[in-house]
């Protein structure tokens, strides 16, 4: 019976094609993809060419090349699990479990449940494993839940094993980063080590040379930008990486005090190596964290150095006193690292004077930039966010006495529906008992796998209809909540505030962006909160 049904079924099969980084050979060679991505296409697709039922099905290829499988941010699986969801597929092929996915627990998910209520077919050729020969269930089999879980710990032990050979190689003075940072070059034929690119280095020991002679990061970013020196990232772009970084400027030949400093502050110009700043905070994750300085890996005199130790200590000690000045400062100011400029999204210099103002610095580095040089002053930013603090807590509080009038009349509803729910929840649980009991009826021998699988179909379709039931009463109960805005704790103190001072801005104000004409915008740290209060209030 089973193959009347494989040869009738029309299939349109989804293959999943994966190669970990840590086997990715792109890159070299004017190659496109891996070898291995290659070989896993034609093993999968011999596979189906020798498969009968497989005869005139339309065949759709998902591939992520150098993607871990800790996890399913993958773009390739996220789209082929869309389209498994939206029914455009009902088989799925990989070489085996491993390329669908390392984590047992999710792995097992979508073996035992997602795949079988979506009706696909899943096979993973090495392992030997077709969903067609286990109707009742697959995740349980021992073979299959045993690989999940090796695959799982292999890809952990392996990532640990992976940090300690890149950290013993550091030790040795390996310079590790995929690539080299501005004022040096990778020396051909050999990735570990740098050499001087006399190109960019030029610049970076004029930026320590004229910073240690009085000038500032900003007037020599003005200079650097009427010069169309290269940035950093430019170096790169000439440099053919195309690798893309979350930056502003991915794609501008700007100078910043900011990328000054980030130069002025790395203690690698100096010939030292440093490894492990930042580290994963899992396997298989794209977030990272800082590690302690302590911890970090520190290798002196390994690369050419482009500024001597006591050149770099003098300038990090003018760098500490600029600081330590500016953070004495920091508590008279009220919108500290808050005012950013409309049109470049950057932020804007405080100056100091008798009336307070801030400038865009970035036509003042720059006087191409279509940013305007308008002064926009302290006192009037204050006076603007003050009314809008005000008018915020007044919106609030007229929606906490609507609130208050409401609760009275939603609180019969709510019990009503919350016993509806209650009753539905046991039905679910009665037709799970029957699930069971009608599986031990078949180990048993009382009645056929057959009937056993009719009899699960009918419990499932009546679960499914049941929970979309709760789901609409549970919406609906949502609806009923009133909950209290957390927003609102925050702004109503606040209904006739009359000075705004540094400890209300932080807790209420996320950035400021500043237009020409004096115009400005807020975006409040409860910005979603906000506009649902002002939807309830319209």
């Amino acid at each position: 019976m089973a193959d009347l049904t494989k040869t009738l079924k029309r299939y349109v099969i989804a293959l999943y094609i994966r190669l970990s980084s840590a086997d990715r050979d792109t890159g070299t060679d004017g190659k496109d993809e891996s070898d291995s991505i290659t070989a896993q296409r034609d093993m999968l697709r011999s596979f189906i060419a020798t498969r009968s039922e497989f005869a005139g099905a339309e065949i759709i290829e998902f591939c992520d090349d150098g993607r871990t499988g800790t996890n399913f941010e993958r773009t390739g699986v996220a789209k082929m699990l869309d389209a498994a969801k939206r029914g455009q597929i009902n088989c799925i092929i990989v070489k085996d479990l491993s390329r669908f996915g390392r984590d047992y627990i999710e792995v097992g998910d979508y073996l035992e449940q997602i795949f079988p209520f979506l009706g696909i077919r899943f096979i993973a050729i090495n392992d030997n494993y077709d969903s067609i020969d286990h109707p009742f269930g697959s995740a349980g089999l021992i073979d299959v839940s045993f690989k999940n879980v090796i695959y799982d710990l292999y890809s952990k032990e392996l990532s640990e094993k992976v940090k300690t050979t890149k950290k013993q190689l550091a030790e040795k003075g390996y310079f590790l980063s995929p690539y080299a940072f501005y004022g040096y070059d990778k020396v051909p034929g050999n990735k570990h080590e740098l050499m001087i690119d006399e190109g960019t280095a030029v610049y970076v020991r004029e930026l320590f040379s004229r910073f240690q002679n009085g000038e500032g990061t900003t007037e020599l970013a003005r200079d650097f930008n009427l010069r169309r020196i290269p940035t950093p990232m430019m170096a790169k772009r000439q440099k053919n990486v195309t690798r893309k970084w979350n930056s502003k400027s991915q794609e501008s030949n700007i100078w910043s005090g900011s990328i000054i400093r980030k130069i002025l502050i790395d203690e690698r110009y100096t010939g030292v190596m440093i490894y492990g700043k930042n580290k994963r905070i899992k396997v298989g994750s794209g977030e990272s964290v800082p590690v302690p300085k302590e911890e970090w890996t520190v290798v002196p005199d390994v690369f050419p150095a482009l500024v001597t130790k006591e050149a770099f200590a003098a300038v990090q000690e003018i760098l500490r006193r600029e600081y330590a000045a500016a953070h004495n400062k920091k508590s008279a100011v009220l919108f500290h690292r808050k005012i950013q400029c409309g049109y470049c999204g950057l932020a804007m210099t405080r100056k100091k004077s008798k009336n307070t103002y801030y400038v865009c610095q970035t036509y003042k580095d720059n006087p191409e930039a279509v940013c305007p040089d308008d002064r926009i002053y302290e006192s009037e930013i204050a006076e603007v966010v003050l009314a809008a603090i005000r008018r915020q807590a007044q919106l609030f509080r007229k929606v906490e006495d609507k609130n208050e009038r409401r609760q009275d009349k939603t609180a019969k509803r709510k019990h009503t529906l919350h016993e509806r729910i209650s009753d539905l929840r046991s039905v679910i649980g009665m037709k799970s008992q029957e699930k069971m009991q009608a599986f031990e009826d078949m180990v048993s021998g009382r009645s056929t796998p057959k009937a056993y699988q009719t009899k699960c179909e009918r419990c499932d379709a009546y679960i499914r209809t049941t929970e979309a039931k709760i789901s609409a009463l549970e919406e609906q109960q949502k609806k009923e909540e009133i909950m209290r805005n957390p927003a609102a704790d925050a702004f109503l103190p606040h209904t006739n505030l009359r000075t705004l001072t540094r400890d209300i801005s932080d807790a209420l104000i996320d950035k400021i962006y500043v237009y020409s004409g004096q115009a400005i915008e807020i975006v409040w740290k409860f910005k979603d909160e906000y506009k649902e209060t002002a939807r309830i209030n319209a």
